[in-house]
């Protein structure tokens, strides 16, 4: 699965596919997931282009036991706490850029 860029934003993380998962919930971490991924990328590559289209959804899917804080296949992880260090991230990033 490719990720689809939004017109909007051309390097901001769309919402996820429908069929990515069977819940909102599920597909909002998967997304924060994603962003997740993208973000520590950009750190370590320390690049400060738009790094979105080299990933996948299935990336995020297959990142899940990293982030997994339960045993529930509903609930397998806390998506404020994922959307609060994917935000953080994303903050370094931008700082880094900016220097």
């Amino acid at each position: 699965m490719v990720v689809a860029r939004d017109e909007a934003d051309d390097c901001r993380v769309p919402k996820p596919p429908a069929d990515l998962a069977e819940t909102a919930y599920l597909r909002n971490g998967y997304r924060a997931i994603l962003r997740i991924l993208i973000a520590e990328e950009a750190l370590v590559s320390e690049t400060c282009t738009c790094l979105l289209s080299q990933f996948t959804w299935h990336q995020a899917l297959t990142a899940l036991p990293r982030f997994q804080t339960s045993n529930n296949p509903r609930l397998p992880f806390k998506v404020l706490d994922l959307y609060a260090k994917a935000d953080a991230l994303e903050a370094q990033v931008t700082e880094a850029c900016a220097e």
